[in-house]
C-alpha cells in the first residue's frame, strides 16, 4: 500500500497515521506512525530493508517488503478532528426530546458530515482537493453529557498530495440544529488547524446546503489559495441574499431597509409613523426583516410584538447568558410595575410624588399601598398576598450611585456643571464663541436668533472679567439644545402632561478647574410667524422664590440633556449610524479577510440590540416615547440631528473634541494625545483618550501588517466594497456628503477602522452603563417634564409659591411613569455574565492564524490594563475635583474591566445593550 510521498518526507511535521489497516498483522492502523525523516524502529517495520535514498521517489510497502518507486500515485493518511459543540444549559423538555431523538437517528446514520477542503486545486478536475465525507463520532454516546461543551471527533483520509486544509464544510443531517463553537484538524505537516466557527448549524430539512467554515489563517482578497476563491465567493453571496421575501429565524442573511416598522397603523392613526430613512426623513439604514405591509399602510411594515423574536440572521442572537440577563430583568420589571399601577388605579391621589421622601422609599423599602388598601387587596387576593409575603425584597429599588455617596448632591449646581463633563451625557459641553448665543434656526419661522442673556445677567458671576475677557482666556461654556427642540415645542407642548422649552445654559471655568452654572434660558416659539419668542432668563438664587425657580430650570435643562443624550448621542451615532458598517461587513467581508476579522468582536450582539429596540424601545408607543418628553416626536428629533449635525469624519475622539472646544481642545504636538484640553480635568476626554490611543496603536499594527503601501488598500476589491456599500447603501441619504474619509491609504483605513471601534466600545459604554447610576434617581435628571416653569400672575404661581416642593415633583415624571423608567433604565444599565470587554477575545490565541497579531494583540490588552490603572489613579487624585472630592463620585465609564450586574463601568467590545 502507498505510504508518504517525498513531499511530506521532506516536511517537518509531527508523526502522520496510516490509512492502512492490513499492512502490519495485529497493529491498529492508529498505530502505525510514521516521522518526518524516517521510518519507525526496524522491529516494528519488520522486513523491511530498503531506504530510501532520492526525496523525489516515493515509498512503497507491502506486507513483505518496501520497494520504491520514480512515480506513483499520491498516498492516503488519516487526521484527526476534534469538534466542539456547546450545549444549552438549560433545555425546555422539546429540546430534550428532540437531543435525544437526534441521538438515536445518529446511530442509525443520519448524522453529522463533515469534509475537509485544501487550499490547493486539483490539477485534474480544476477542483479543490477535499478529503473523504467524515461522520461526527460519539453523539449517539455522548447524549446524556451534562457539560456546556461536549467534544466529539470525526476521522479523514486525505492523499499526501492534499497540502494544507484552508476550509471544512459540514452537513446537519439532524432534525435539530447544534450550535458549532470550533474544530481543532491534527495530522497535518503544518501543524493543528483551527476552524473559529460559532456558528449555529441548521438540518438539511431547513437548509438542505452544507455550510462552510474557514481556517483561521487570513488572506486578502487577492492572496487567497486557489482552492478556496470559489467557496470565499459563494460564502458571500450566500450572506447578501436576493433581497426577496421573509426572512426566517434560521436565515443567515444580511440586508438594508429602512425604518418602516417603527408604527402600527392597524391599531390606529395615533401609532402611525413616518419612514424614517429616505429624502424627506433622512437616516441610517437597517437590517432587513422582509415582513409585509400593514393592512392601513402599504408604506408600513407589519410588526412583530414582543415576545415574539424579531429576524436577526442566527448567529447574531443573544447567547444564554444575555437571555438570562434579559429575563431576569423583565422579571424584576413585572414586580417593580405591578404595585405603582396597582397604586396609580386604586389610589389616584397617589398619581404623583408629594414629597421626597416617598422618592427615598423606592430605595429602601419599595413601595406600598396604604393599610386600608393593602387590607381589601392583599388579603382578599391570595396572588397578590403570595407576592407580597415572597418578594418583599424585589420590590426594592437599587439604590442609584448618584445619590449614595451625598444624598443631596443633585441640588447642587456644582454637581449639575460636574455631570456635564462627568456625567451620563458628557458630549454636548462646548466653549462658547460667540455671545450673546445665536441660533441657527431660520428667523422667520423661529423669530430673532440672539439670545436673551446679557452681560448684565452673568458680569457678577465671572470673578471680576468682562464677558470679552472670559470669552478669549476660554472661560465661558455653553450646553446648547435650543436649536435642536424648538422646531418641535409646539407639538410637544400640545400634549397633555408633557412640557418642554428650548434651552441654552452658561457655565463659567472657575479658577478650580470646575464649572459654575451662571445663566439659563428657557425659550418658546412664537404665537405665530414673525412674532418675538418668549424667552426668559434664569441666574442663579439670591431668595427663596428665585431658588425653587432655578431648580426648575436646571430640571427642564437635564430633561432636554436626557432627551438628547438617548435620541442622538446614544441611539443615533452609536447603534443606528455603526449599524450600516456591520450589514457591509458581513455581505462584503470575507470570514478570512483581516478586517473582518479585527471587526468581528466589536460587531457582537449589535444587530439584534438594534431589532429589540424597534420592537420595544424606539417604536410607537414604546418605551422611549412614554418615558421622554418629546413622546410621538422623539425619532423625528433623532432623524434631524442625523440630517442637519452628522459626520462620520468627526465621529472619532480628537475631532469631536476639536469641533466642540475650538472647542474643547486644541491640536498641541507636545501633548501626549497630540490634543491640548481647554479643561484640564474633563473625566470623560481624559479617559477616552487614553483608550481611543491604545484602540488607534492597535489598529494601525494591525492596518500596517497586511497593506504595505496605498495600492494595497485601492487593491482590496473586498475591503472596497465594503467601505462603498456602508457610505452608498448603508448611509445613504448622506452618500453625497463631501466630508466622507477616501479609504486609499493605510492611515486612511485605520482612522475609519479606530473611530468605528470607539464608537462601538468606549463611546457606546461611556453612553449607556451610567444610565440607572446617574439617572435612576429621577430628580438628577429627570426624562421627562410636565409643567412649564410657572412666572408671576398666572395661576399655577401662587401653587407654586404655597408648596413649591409638590410643585417641583408634579414636574417630574408621576410614580408610573418613574418606575417604568427606572425599570427598563435598571436592565439597559446590567452587564451580563458573558461580557467581553475591550482587550479580550473568547479565543485569544486562535481567533487569527497570524501569531505576531496574537502578540500584537496581547500588547494592546495589556495597554488596556494600563489605561485602567491610570484611570484609578486619577479617581484618587484629590486635585482633579470633577472626579474625587466630598460626595464626588469616581468617573469610572471608561474602565474596561466589569462584573457582571449594574457597576457603572466595563467597557464591551460592542453595543451589546
Amino acid at each position: 500500500m502507498e505510504m508518504l510521498g517525498s513531499s511530506l518526507l521532506r516536511t517537518t511535521t509531527p508523526l502522520l497515521r496510516s490509512s492502512s489497516s492490513s499492512l502490519f498483522p495485529g497493529d491498529r492502523p492508529s498505530d502505525l506512525l510514521f516521522s518526518h525523516a524516517s521510518f519507525p524502529s526496524r522491529q516494528r517495520i519488520g522486513l523491511a530493508r530498503r531506504v530510501v535514498r532520492s526525496p523525489v521517489a516515493a515509498v512503497v510497502l507491502t506486507e513483505r517488503c518496501v520497494r520504491t518507486e520514480a512515480e506513483e500515485k499520491p498516498v492516503w493518511f488519516k487526521v484527526q478532528a476534534a469538534v466542539t459543540v456547546r450545549r444549552r444549559k438549560q433545555e425546555d423538555l422539546k429540546e430534550s426530546i428532540a437531543n435525544q431523538v437526534d441521538a438515536f437517528l445518529d446511530k442509525m446514520g443520519k448524522n453529522v458530515v463533515m469534509e475537509l477542503v485544501s487550499t490547493e486545486i486539483n490539477p485534474k478536475t480544476r477542483k479543490p482537493k477535499t478529503s473523504n465525507r467524515a461522520a461526527l463520532r460519539g453523539w449517539f454516546e455522548k447524549k446524556n453529557t451534562k457539560a456546556e461543551r461536549v467534544v466529539y471527533t470525526a476521522e479523514f483520509a486525505v492523499d499526501s498530495s492534499f497540502g494544507e486544509p484552508g476550509a471544512i464544510t459540514v452537513l446537519n443531517r439532524h432534525q435539530s440544529e447544534f450550535f458549532l463553537e470550533s474544530i481543532v484538524v491534527e495530522g497535518f505537516a503544518c501543524g493543528p488547524v483551527h476552524f473559529a466557527c460559532n456558528s449555529w448549524v441548521q438540518p438539511t430539512s431547513v437548509h438542505p446546503n452544507y455550510r462552510v467554515f474557514f481556517g483561521n489563517k487570513p488572506y486578502l482578497p487577492s492572496q487567497t489559495p486557489a482552492g478556496l476563491r470559489e467557496l470565499r465567493q459563494q460564502e458571500l453571496k450566500a450572506l447578501k441574499g436576493d433581497g426577496n421575501g421573509e426572512r426566517k429565524l434560521t436565515d443567515r442573511i444580511y440586508d438594508y431597509d429602512t425604518y418602516t416598522d417603527l408604527g402600527n397603523p392597524d391599531k390606529g392613526i395615533e401609532f402611525a409613523r413616518p419612514t424614517l430613512g429616505g429624502e424627506k426623513m433622512p437616516f441610517p439604514r437597517r437590517l432587513r426583516t422582509g415582513r409585509g405591509p400593514t393592512a392601513t399602510d402599504s408604506h408600513a411594515e407589519s410588526r412583530v410584538e414582543d415576545p415574539l423574536p424579531m429576524y436577526v440572521p442566527r448567529d447574531e442572537r443573544f447567547e444564554e447568558g444575555k437571555q438570562e440577563m434579559l429575563k431576569a430583568g423583565a422579571r424584576k420589571a413585572v414586580l417593580h410595575n405591578l404595585v405603582p399601577l396597582l397604586v396609580a388605579y386604586l389610589s389616584p391621589e397617589s398619581h404623583d410624588f408629594k414629597a421626597f421622601h416617598e422618592l427615598d422609599n423606592l430605595f429602601k423599602e419599595g413601595l406600598r399601598l396604604k393599610r386600608s388598601l393593602q387590607d381589601q387587596l392583599f388579603h382578599k387576593i391570595p396572588f397578590v398576598t403570595k407576592i407580597e409575603e415572597s418578594s418583599e425584597g424585589l420590590f426594592r429599588y437599587d439604590t442609584p450611585d448618584i445619590i449614595t455617596k451625598d444624598k443631596f448632591a443633585w441640588l447642587r449646581d456644582d454637581e449639575f456643571a460636574r455631570q456635564t463633563l462627568a456625567g451620563i451625557n458628557p458630549v454636548n459641553i462646548e466653549r462658547l464663541q460667540v455671545f450673546p448665543p445665536v441660533s441657527r434656526l431660520d428667523p422667520s419661522a423661529y423669530g430673532p436668533p440672539e439670545s436673551a442673556i446679557r452681560e448684565e445677567h452673568i458680569t457678577s458671576h465671572l470673578n471680576g472679567m468682562s464677558v470679552q475677557q472670559a470669552l478669549e482666556e476660554n472661560k465661558l461654556f455653553i450646553l446648547d439644545f435650543h436649536d435642536v427642540y424648538l422646531p418641535f415645542l409646539d407639538r410637544i407642548n400640545a400634549q397633555d402632561g408633557r412640557k418642554a422649552y428650548g434651552t441654552r445654559t452658561i457655565f463659567f471655568l472657575t479658577e478650580l478647574g470646575t464649572l459654575k452654572p451662571i445663566a439659563i434660558e428657557l425659550s418658546l416659539p412664537p404665537v405665530r410667524p414673525g412674532d418675538a419668542r418668549t424667552k426668559r432668563v434664569f441666574t442663579p438664587p439670591t431668595d427663596a422664590s428665585g431658588n425653587w425657580l432655578w431648580q426648575l430650570a436646571k430640571a427642564h435643562v437635564c430633561s432636554n440633556d436626557a432627551g438628547v443624550h438617548q435620541l442622538v448621542n446614544h441611539w443615533l451615532r452609536t447603534h443606528a449610524s455603526v449599524e450600516p458598517f456591520t450589514l457591509a461587513a458581513h455581505r462584503q467581508l470575507s470570514a478570512m479577510h483581516p478586517i473582518f476579522k479585527l471587526l468581528k468582536p466589536h460587531m457582537r450582539y449589535t444587530l439584534e440590540v438594534n431589532a429589540l429596540a424597534r420592537q420595544i424601545l424606539i417604536n410607537g408607543g414604546g418605551v422611549i416615547e412614554s418615558g421622554f418628553t418629546p413622546g410621538p416626536f422623539c425619532m423625528e428629533i433623532s432623524a434631524a440631528a442625523y440630517r442637519d449635525h452628522w459626520r462620520f469624519d468627526q465621529e472619532a475622539l480628537p475631532a469631536d473634541l476639536i469641533r466642540r472646544q475650538v472647542g474643547m481642545a486644541v491640536e498641541d504636538k507636545t501633548q501626549p494625545h497630540g490634543l491640548r484640553l481647554v479643561i484640564e480635568d474633563y473625566p470623560y476626554a481624559n479617559d477616552g483618550l487614553l483608550l481611543w490611543s491604545a484602540i488607534q496603536s492597535w489598529v494601525e499594527t494591525y492596518v500596517a501588517a497586511y497593506y504595505s503601501n496605498d495600492e494595497a488598500v485601492q487593491s482590496d476589491s473586498e475591503l472596497q466594497s465594503w467601505y462603498s456599500e456602508a457610505v452608498n447603501v448603508g448611509h445613504a441619504d448622506k452618500r453625497h456628503a463631501p466630508w466622507w474619509p477616501r479609504l486609499s491609504s493605510p492611515a486612511e483605513l485605520s482612522s475609519v477602522l479606530t473611530t468605528l471601534i470607539w464608537l462601538s466600545s468606549a463611546q457606546h459604554a461611556s453612553l449607556n452603563f451610567g444610565q440607572y447610576p446617574l439617572g435612576g434617581y429621577i430628580p438628577n435628571r429627570p426624562p421627562l417634564m410636565r409643567r412649564l416653569v410657572p412666572m408671576e400672575g398666572d395661576p399655577e404661581y401662587e401653587h407654586f409659591r404655597a408648596d413649591p416642593v409638590k410643585f417641583f415633583l408634579s414636574a417630574l415624571p408621576s410614580l408610573t411613569q418613574a418606575t417604568t423608567f427606572m425599570t427598563v433604565i435598571d436592565t439597559l444599565s446590567t452587564h451580563s455574565v458573558d461580557e467581553e470587554y475591550l482587550g479580550e477575545r473568547p479565543d485569544p490565541y486562535t481567533w487569527t492564524g497570524d501569531g505576531e497579531m496574537v502578540e500584537a494583540f496581547h500588547e494592546f490588552a495589556a495597554e488596556v490594563r494600563r489605561a485602567e490603572t491610570e484611570i484609578a489613579r486619577r479617581n484618587a487624585d484629590p486635585a482633579r475635583r470633577n472626579r474625587c472630592g466630598a460626595g464626588v463620585l469616581p468617573y469610572e465609564l471608561m474602565v474596561p474591566s466589569s462584573g457582571p450586574g449594574i457597576t457603572c463601568r466595563g467597557v464591551p467590545n460592542s453595543v451589546s445593550i
